[in-house]
């Protein structure tokens, strides 16, 4: 059963967890991003297949030369939350490069999140969708 809290401090609490998705990013920390998703995360990304839970996208990503990101931002629009879930839509950018050196590739577009209010109270990202925009 789910703790109820009010407005207020679910928004603030969503506000920080969309802070920290831009600090996780910066840091190049990937499981700190993910501890902010649920077990259960579904992610339709712009290109490729459904990617669904936490733990098989984490293994997925295992031994994959993943970019370092040197920007990162988020504009998000809107924010409501209906009971135990929210959604939220807004616009991202980042720019990655390969580890270490090279030239900085931008890319943006705009997303949409649903979050799930856990057990103790807390906010997680539940499902996501995103696009890119047309360089």
């Amino acid at each position: 059963m789910a703790i109820h809290t009010n407005l207020e401090a679910d928004l603030r609490a969503i506000d920080t967890i969309n802070k920290q998705d831009v600090q996780f990013a910066l840091a190049n920390d990937a499981a700190r991003m993910m501890s902010q998703w649920t077990d259960d995360i579904v992610l339709l990304m712009p290109a490729g297949p459904i990617m669904s839970g936490r733990h098989a996208i984490a293994e997925a990503n295992l031994g994959v030369d993943n970019p370092e990101i040197v920007e990162s931002s988020l504009d998000i629009q809107e924010v409501k939350v209906l009971g135990d879930y929210a959604y939220e839509w807004g616009t991202y950018r980042y720019g990655s490069r390969p580890r270490g050196s090279g030239e900085i590739v931008r890319v943006s577009g705009k997303l949409m999140r649903i979050l799930q209010r856990q057990s103790d109270g807390s906010w997680k990202i539940f499902r996501g969708i995103s696009t890119v925009d047309p360089p």
